[in-house]
């Protein structure tokens, strides 16, 4: 369930939903007010963090770590669900709130690698 070939898959998964969503979500907004644009937004955003996902993935990180991604890569699919069958755009704070954990993840790991590279 959270092994790293399985996240990698379920992320690149995720980045095509998000952007399926994000260009669903701009039909939409095509002919509607101007905030009709936020779902646009916190789709592109999703799409991000999704990226960020994938790229964490590709990484040796400890399970607590994996753990933690996959978690935050099934929500992403539950928003989706949410989105398709109920109807409901995920709000910009909750896009946000998921996007900097994983983007503040990968910079941190990232960080951490330049700074302590393997023999």
């Amino acid at each position: 369930m959270f092994k790293p070939k399985t996240l990698r898959a379920l992320s690149v998964v995720a980045i095509i939903i998000c952007i399926f969503s994000a260009l669903l979500s701009l039909v939409i907004a095509i002919g509607e007010s101007g905030m009709a644009y936020v779902a646009v937004c916190s789709w592109a955003t999703l799409a991000y963090a999704s990226y960020c996902a994938m790229k964490l993935s590709g990484y040796d990180i400890y399970e607590s770590d994996l753990r933690k991604l996959g978690w935050s890569i099934y929500i992403l699919f539950a928003i989706f669900i949410a989105f398709l069958f109920i109807g409901l755009s995920v709000g910009p704070l909750i896009a946000l709130a998921i996007t900097a954990r994983l983007h503040f993840q990968k910079t941190t790991l990232e960080e951490w690698m330049r700074e302590n590279p393997q023999s």
